[in-house]
């Protein structure tokens, strides 16, 4: 039976040493679904989130673009308020933001919504 030559050692350790730091990565990501099934958890603390943006409405205005938008990411929907205007319909976004109480706008109530902090699309 062969032994391991001392070559051999070096390259295990280190393959053990990628695995636990590739084991400790996680991807901070939630789903909307564990939101919208437990929103007091998630009241008032950042999140991230990606989907799809499936409405989107901005108001033009002279100093900002408030907007809302609803994203998909497959387990659920959620609706997020921006200052930065929406996106446009069918985009990929990823983002960050807190997560706030349920609103009403214009009789229609919105369940727990995320208030946007950072955004990225492709």
């Amino acid at each position: 039976m062969k032994s391991f030559r001392p070559i051999y050692i070096p390259a295990l350790i280190a393959a053990v040493v990628l695995l636990a730091a590739l084991a400790g990565c996680h991807n901070d990501r939630i789903s909307i679904a564990r939101i919208l099934e437990n929103p007091d958890r998630y009241m008032d603390r950042e999140v991230t989130v990606a989907g799809e943006v499936t409405k989107a409405y901005t108001a033009p205005l002279f100093i900002a673009e408030p907007g809302v938008y609803q994203i998909d990411d497959g387990t659920g929907l959620i609706w997020v308020i921006t200052k930065h205007g929406a996106p446009r319909v069918g985009s990929e976004v990823g983002l960050k933001g807190i997560v706030s109480s349920p609103i009403r706008i214009l009789g229609d109530h919105f369940g727990a919504v995320i208030r946007e902090d950072r955004r990225k699309s492709r």
